[in-house]
């Protein structure tokens, strides 16, 4: 994912989050969906929102 932009990934967890919805809706609302994608997309957009020199 290295390559990606911000437009990008919150285009990709958009996606992520309907399909999440569907899922949940197909199944039931307690449906356990693991979350590792979303979180992956999340860290990746949070470091591209990041100040190269923020150290966190």
């Amino acid at each position: 994912m290295g390559d990606r932009t911000a437009p990008d990934l919150a285009r990709a967890l958009a996606m992520l989050a309907s399909v999440r919805n569907r899922l949940r809706a197909s199944e039931s609302t307690d449906a356990g969906i693991p979350t590792t994608a979303v979180d992956q997309v999340l860290d990746e957009l949070n470091s591209l929102e990041r100040s190269p020199g923020d150290p966190t």
